[in-house]
């Protein structure tokens, strides 16, 4: 029994497998090996190589400084909204930094509470022994001169015994007011500008930290605003850099597409206010998108982006004219991307060259 079960499996088996094999020996898609040249569809028109971006133009986020990068929280067609976390750099340094300001403004608070808790109550007893004793004596040596005084009426003593008590009486009258002055200080409590002070010194350890901790939140880069992630080139112990030929990520609002077109400065005057306008994809399937005209740029500049043809004039200054894809227009076999170079044909309002 074992054994017909082993063979009708087997038998099964290869029946599997020779239908996958026929089954996935797919005819190639018969490309022509030659293409039709990219032709104007307007019977007077202007041409114009155009650039496919997001809908207000594609955002370099780049760092606030050159750092090391410790963490990605974003990828590659990721939706942000704006103030969105995408990266963060090393801030161990001013961590570390925040830790001492954050003791300092513990100390502080300590200083201000000490204040407040003056007097110590430890400290009032020996100043009121202190006191009575400079009173004792001030008594004393109020005594001694009164008695030098009459002995100085009867002759028995000179001027000089009584300059001296007399010295002896001030003495201790500075003494004890001095006393005193030091007990009516404590039992006042702190003094208000030294609190003032206190606080001034406060607010200054607070405004370090909180300084610190802008320092260090900035090193987390954020979105400027919502869009998808379209590329990214850092990833997790890599140096972003603040200038560089390419940012460290590029984001853009891929809910529209717009199409920047570079109109040669010669033909802009053939450029109505509304032109109708369609841009044509290149490959192996072409597609015209109509676009509709959003705005021209006025300032002419030298052309950057080329097409790649050989008779591609480079020594012109073009004007962009920023088009948008028409919604519902663009075939799913041939999506458009941010980048993307098309052929832009914009029907002119006079004759060509005339």
């Amino acid at each position: 029994m074992l054994r017909w079960v082993t063979i009708v499996l087997s038998v099964l088996g290869l029946a599997v497998g020779v239908w996958a094999v026929s089954t996935a020996d797919q005819p190639p898609v018969n490309l022509p090996l030659s293409r039709p040249a990219s032709v104007n569809p307007y019977e007077q028109g202007v041409a114009a190589l155009g650039i496919v971006e997001p809908a207000g133009r594609a955002v370099g986020v780049v760092p606030p400084e050159t750092g090391l990068v410790v963490e990605v929280m974003a990828n590659v067609g990721d939706r942000v909204k704006a103030g969105d976390a995408l990266f963060r750099l090393d801030a161990r340094l001013l961590e570390a930094e925040l830790l001492q300001k954050s003791a300092g403004v513990e100390a502080a608070r300590a200083e201000i509470a000490r204040w407040h808790a003056l007097p110590r109550k430890e400290d009032l007893p020996p100043l009121r022994a202190a006191v009575a004793q400079a009173r004792a004596q001030h008594e004393d040596r109020k005594d001694v001169l009164t008695r030098v005084r009459e002995a100085s009426q009867k002759g028995s003593v000179g001027e000089r015994d009584l300059a001296a008590a007399q010295f002896a009486l001030e003495a201790a009258g500075a003494t004890l007011a001095r006393a005193q002055a030091d007990l009516e200080r404590a039992e006042a409590g702190g003094w208000e500008p030294d609190l003032i002070f206190a606080q001034a010194q406060l607010a200054l350890r607070v405004a370090e930290v909180d300084a610190l901790k802008l320092l260090i939140e900035r090193l987390t880069v954020r979105a400027p605003r919502d869009g998808t992630v379209l590329r990214r080139e850092i990833e997790p112990g890599e140096q972003a850099m603040v200038s560089g030929t390419t940012p460290p990520m590029i984001l853009g609002d891929l809910s529209r597409l717009w199409v920047r077109a570079q109109i040669d400065e010669e033909d802009i005057g053939l450029v109505g206010d509304a032109p109708r306008a369609v841009a044509r994809t290149r490959g192996a399937v072409v597609v015209d998108i109509p676009l509709k005209l959003v705005r021209i740029e006025p300032y002419a500049r030298p052309k950057q982006d080329l097409a790649g043809s050989n008779r591609e004039r480079v020594d012109t200054r073009v004007i962009e004219a920023v088009f948008e894809m028409l919604p519902g227009t663009q075939a799913p076999a041939t999506p458009t991307y941010p980048g993307q170079a098309v052929d832009v044909f914009i029907e002119s309002r006079g004759r060509v060259g005339g």
